[in-house]
């Protein structure tokens, strides 16, 4: 398993206009093809740069990364802080918003999704260890 986490991003929302900010968690179980460390941030700065929905560049992302490498799997989380619960609407400053894509292996075996998540410091559910 190949993870590249804490990738800092930032984006504008498509909906409000407004921007949000966050971190990206990227992993891949390769099946003969690899890539450089350096090009899994540049592939979430690719997505993050456009008008955007966290959602979406999440899945975005995770598909990518499977089309490219054809991995046994791809697991992507992101979690996202979006100035528009912060700055109008509910005006929650520590509201956040987390979203994750799982495909091949990550999806079909729950150890290897366990796994990812320990690594990233989360229980299997999502929750923050320790």
């Amino acid at each position: 398993m190949v993870i590249v986490r804490d990738i800092a991003f930032h984006s504008l929302c498509e909906h409000h206009l407004l921007p949000f900010v966050g971190r990206a968690h990227v992993a891949y179980i390769p099946q003969g093809r690899i890539v450089g460390l350096s090009k899994i941030p540049r592939i979430v700065d690719m997505y993050a740069r456009r008008l955007q929905v966290q959602e979406r560049m999440t899945r975005q992302i995770a598909d990518f990364l499977a089309s490219v490498l054809a991995p046994h799997g791809v697991a992507v989380v992101i979690e996202g802080m979006h100035f528009c619960a912060v700055m109008r609407g509910v005006k929650k400053h520590e509201a956040s918003m987390t979203t994750s894509s799982m495909l091949g292996t990550f999806r079909d075996n729950p150890a290897a999704r366990s796994e990812f998540h320990v690594l990233l410091g989360r229980s299997g559910n999502g929750e923050l260890i320790g």
